[in-house]
């Protein structure tokens, strides 16, 4: 994948961690219902771009910085995934 598709799959891992913090002000006025269900939705598009980030190639330094996850947290994701993949694909 050349340089360009990376930068577009790290843009699209920092405006989810953005909409995730610009949003969770808003959610918590709501009912606690709304909250979870908001917070968990804008979480899981932010684990999506970061795993579709990973995919593409992406470091796992450059997806927590991109999106202020704890580097931890992003290995642990792509981890997961890299796990299901192989789950799925041992039938």
């Amino acid at each position: 994948m050349n340089d360009h598709d990376l930068t577009r799959e790290r843009r699209a891992v920092w405006f989810a961690a953005r909409c995730l913090a610009e949003e969770a002000p808003a959610l918590t006025a709501a009912s606690a219902g709304a909250l979870r269900a908001g917070l968990a939705a804008r979480f899981a598009t932010l684990r999506r771009a970061a795993l579709a980030a990973s995919r593409a190639g992406v470091p796992p330094r450059a997806i927590a910085q991109d999106s202020g996850l704890p580097p931890a947290t992003v290995l642990q994701w792509i981890a997961e995934d890299r796990r299901s993949h192989l789950t799925a694909n041992s039938g």
